[in-house]
């Protein structure tokens, strides 16, 4: 009963904060003592409460590192032209009557190509914004159709660390399983293009002018070169090298281009990478800045907690009683799929990470699969647990691409179309036995 208890004001607590602008990292903070209360009274020592809060904050020590990555990846994209080189490309090339769309296909292009939701949104989600921003689009729209194409990737790319798990998780061959996926996949892109090519041709960039590219091209010397770092970045996620080598690399390009084209001193790069990037233009200064190390503390704050409080469920097993209920129930294929959906939701929502909604929720659910073949458990997977906790604001799946883009936490989650027509469309088949 207390779990349950502390489950409910976990959510009460996090949804409060995220309608009235309130950091996420108090209320998680409270949430965590609230669990620690609980273990105490269930009988386990704060030391071993500790162990399990520490066993799964290790685990972040790797995500935090990426984060502090991308901010200087930002920074250092933004200090050398790196990101106004591709927004002045862009703005040359990219249809203003089509923007919503394109922002969706091109994102789901490189989430495809890199495998990676975080990488996409630093890469191209960042200069899009910028673009939106310099427009008036509303970024919640635009937000949305970058979080879909983000994680078209993520779910359906053989690179996806996300996928990878799962096929580990149920034993699959890859390549196999990336064949069923993108089949499966073809209704709800089609329909994601749909819905995207009405919102682009209702919300087209009017105010596309030559102000702002004839401002970035005074103001930073614009040149194809200034487009290696993001060209380095994609080729060297394709022959899957890790994001933690791939990014200083990257940053590292950035630099010597800054110093030899931008002549920025290497005092203030080194200030931009941990502190951010500004500049002096009268229009450029509110849209280009941002980036470096210290934008990223409170996410990696919010992180920590997240997996602490992941922790505390996964080393008390606190699920084994739902675990024997489910599995008395005769549950039909849709049910089971809708139960695996709403757990994977919960456990995003309380575990605050992709990683734990994909193992808790398996970990649950599993047994009422126990007749169904490894890939159909996967591909329930694939159109749930991997895809829903991009839609709760305070989980690590979409806490980070916000921060990164800069936009609202919850601003975003009606225009992701892709995110919730994925599991709408695969309930549907499995309800009516369509193939």
């Amino acid at each position: 009963m207390l779990i349950f208890m502390g489950i409910l004001f976990t959510l009460f607590i996090l949804v409060f904060s995220v309608l009235n602008n309130i950091f996420l990292g108090y209320g998680l903070t409270i949430s965590l003592l609230f669990f620690t209360f609980i273990g105490l009274k269930r009988g386990y020592s704060l030391k071993k409460i500790g162990m399990l809060y520490w066993i799964e904050t290790k685990k972040s020590l790797n995500i935090i590192l990426i984060l502090v990555l991308i901010g200087m990846l930002i920074s250092s994209w933004l200090s050398s032209g790196v990101i106004s080189s591709i927004i002045y490309y862009s703005l040359k090339y990219v249809n203003p009557n089509l923007f919503i769309l394109c922002a969706f296909l091109i994102t789901s292009l490189i989430s495809m190509l890199i495998g990676t939701s975080f990488g996409t949104v630093s890469a191209v989600g960042i200069p899009l914004i910028i673009i939106g921003k310099a427009a008036g689009i509303n970024l919640g729209i635009l937000g949305g159709a970058i979080f879909s194409g983000a994680y078209f990737g993520d779910r359906t790319s053989p690179l996806s660390s996300s996928l990878l798990l799962l096929c580990n998780l149920t034993n699959l061959k890859l390549f196999d399983y990336v064949k069923k996926i993108i089949i499966d996949n073809i209704v709800p892109f089609t329909l994601c293009i749909g819905f995207y090519l009405i919102l682009s041709l209702k919300y087209p960039l009017t105010s596309m002018s030559n102000s702002l590219s004839n401002e970035l091209y005074s103001y930073y010397n614009i040149s194809p070169l200034l487009l290696l770092p993001a060209i380095i970045l994609f080729l060297l996620s394709i022959f899957k090298v890790q994001i933690t080598h791939s990014i200083p690399i990257s940053v590292l390009c950035a630099f010597i281009l800054d110093i030899f084209i931008q002549h920025t001193n290497v005092y203030d790069f080194l200030n931009y990478l941990v502190f951010g990037y500004s500049n002096n233009s009268d229009i450029l200064k509110n849209i280009i800045h941002g980036g470096g190390i210290i934008s990223m503390l409170k996410t990696c704050y919010i992180i920590v907690i997240s997996c602490s409080i992941s922790g505390f469920f996964s080393g008390l097993n606190v699920f084994e009683n739902l675990k024997v209920k489910l599995k008395e129930k005769n549950l039909s294929k849709s049910s089971i799929f809708l139960v695996t959906v709403i757990l994977g939701i919960i456990n995003a929502a309380v575990g605050c990470s992709q990683t734990i909604a994909i193992i808790l929720t398996l970990d649950i659910v599993k047994d009422l699969y126990e007749d169904e073949p490894n890939d159909e458990l996967a591909l329930d997977f694939s159109n749930s647990a991997i895809l829903t906790p991009a839609l709760i604001p305070w989980c690590i799946a979409a806490l980070v691409p916000c921060s990164v883009l800069g936009i609202n936490s919850y601003s975003y989650i009606p225009f992701a179309f892709y995110l919730y027509i994925v599991p709408i469309v695969h309930f549907i088949r499995k309800k009516f036995q369509i193939n």
